[in-house]
């Protein structure tokens, strides 16, 4: 009970309970007739209130003592040579840590806050102009840079006005082409300067880039079916220089003066590049270079001139150099990417598992190249649909939707793999020693550390590649 409630308890006296407080009230007995008039009553005195007794202060409750203080404990000083052995270990770790294969060392664009940057995703193989120089497309903007040690640096711009759908490419003329979605195509030399204006072809397919020959023509696939021709100096006709009604939405590859390419009708093209006008060198009523359906993947071709397509029917085809089919895989799973081939004959393609109500899965899957059944299969994060790159000591990168990036050996084992945050989708360029770059759906391009010396010089090692 606090002590106001004290107070008040204290100031209510019990009336009832003071001694002749009742035997000194008025009777209540009623008057009778017979009884006299009334008496005035006196009123009794009121008897002294109870005492109250004086208010006593609570007694403080004393604090507790406080503790003793504790002794001074010495203080132990390192020996300058175990503080230096420290700092010497500690210096080692980090630059252990900047030589470790699978560190992102840059993001480019900076996505700073509140900063607008260009969100469309980078799908492009970059090209490679120089020993660390290499440009890539970035939404409407063809953009070279230059890897030094000491960081990433832009060296110039080029506005194709229209995003860029495919990658850019580079001729043996040293001119970078590049085919932008409003129906232009732009060539450009090594410092970003136009060569020639821009030439009028249509509207660029979804999986197919230009292709350009040792004379520096370009052959660009046709939004309404078949091939046209821009030659070296910028020259065009508008008649198709392949004329078929169905699309090559496939990039295509030129080996010994034949251009290869999957078409929608099913079939591969061998098509013999004359001055004026392209002819079919397989027998489609032979069933040369058929598949099961159309073909959107980009053809690889083997150090023994065979060449393989991924088709859409899940089937991985090798066809001689006479259309006759050599051998098929079935993978079951969309193959979505391109297929390479590693020094020693074996061919990597990544695939796509797609189910409906189940989480999308992928693989990387390895096809012997001797007896043409699946190797191994190495199980991504994600989907594949990244083209992967092969450097020179033979470690294969690649992507997944995810957002990892990938390092196998050629047995299938992982190195690492390093989350980027962003599914991977493009194709892997390795633009210098130990500098691997991959484009992100999220529209930024990451750098990261390699093994690799370069690109491998045997087999298929890159999309785009060329025959040594």
């Amino acid at each position: 009970m606090s002590e106001d409630e004290q107070d008040e308890v204290e100031d209510i006296v019990d009336l009832e309970a003071v001694p002749g407080w009742a035997d000194s009230r008025p009777s209540q007995v009623p008057q009778t007739l017979n009884e006299g008039p009334p008496q005035a009553a006196v009123a009794p005195a009121r008897p002294a209130a109870k005492p109250i007794p004086p208010r006593v202060p609570p007694t403080p409750t004393p604090p507790p003592p406080a503790p003793a203080p504790a002794a001074p404990q010495p203080v132990t000083q390192k020996p300058e040579a175990e503080e230096a052995a420290e700092a010497e270990e500690a210096a080692a770790k980090a630059a252990a840590d900047k030589k470790t294969p699978g560190r992102p060392l840059w993001v480019w664009p900076k996505q700073i806050p509140g900063q607008p940057y260009s969100t469309a995703p980078v799908r492009c193989c970059p090209v490679l102009f120089g020993k660390t120089q290499f440009a890539a497309c970035f939404g409407s903007k063809l953009i070279a840079f230059d890897w030094k040690n000491s960081g990433l640096e832009v060296l110039w711009e080029y506005d194709c006005v229209a995003h860029v759908p495919g990658s850019p490419v580079l001729g043996n003329d040293g001119l970078i082409r590049v085919h932008s979605s409003d129906g232009w195509l732009h060539c450009v030399d090594q410092q970003g300067a136009r060569e020639w204006d821009p030439v009028p072809v249509g509207e660029p397919l979804g999986w197919a880039a230009p292709v350009v020959d040792a004379d520096g023509n370009a052959y660009v696939s046709s939004y309404s079916g078949g091939l046209l021709k821009v030659t070296a100096r910028g020259n065009f006709k508008s008649t198709p220089f392949f004329r078929t009604r169905q699309k090559f939405d496939s990039t295509g590859v030129i080996y010994q003066g034949v251009l290869y390419t999957g078409c929608e009708d099913a079939y591969v093209y061998a098509i013999e590049l004359g001055e004026d006008t392209g002819r079919n060198l397989w027998d489609q009523l032979d069933n040369r270079g058929k598949t099961d359906w159309f073909i959107n993947s980009a053809p690889a071709v083997t150090a023994d001139g065979m060449i393989v397509v991924a088709g859409r029917d899940e089937n991985l085809y090798g066809f001689h150099r006479d259309g006759k089919l050599a051998w098929k895989v079935n993978i079951p799973g969309q193959m979505l990417s391109s297929p390479l081939v590693g020094g020693n004959g074996d061919i990597y393609i990544g695939n796509s598992i797609l189910k409906v109500a189940q989480k999308d899965r992928g693989k990387m899957v390895c096809i012997d190249g001797s007896s043409h059944r699946i190797r191994w299969e190495y199980d991504a994060k994600g989907a594949v649909e990244s083209i992967p790159v092969i450097g020179d000591d033979d470690v294969l990168y690649f992507g997944d939707n995810a957002g990892y990036i990938h390092a196998l050996r050629p047995d299938g084992h992982c190195l690492w793999s390093t989350n980027v945050r962003s599914a991977v989708r493009s194709a892997g360029m390795i633009v210098g020693p130990n500098r691997l770059v991959f484009g992100t759906d999220g529209g930024t391009m990451v750098g990261i550390l390699c093994s690799s010396g370069g690109v491998s010089r045997k087999g298929w090692a890159k999309y785009m590649a060329k025959i040594r």
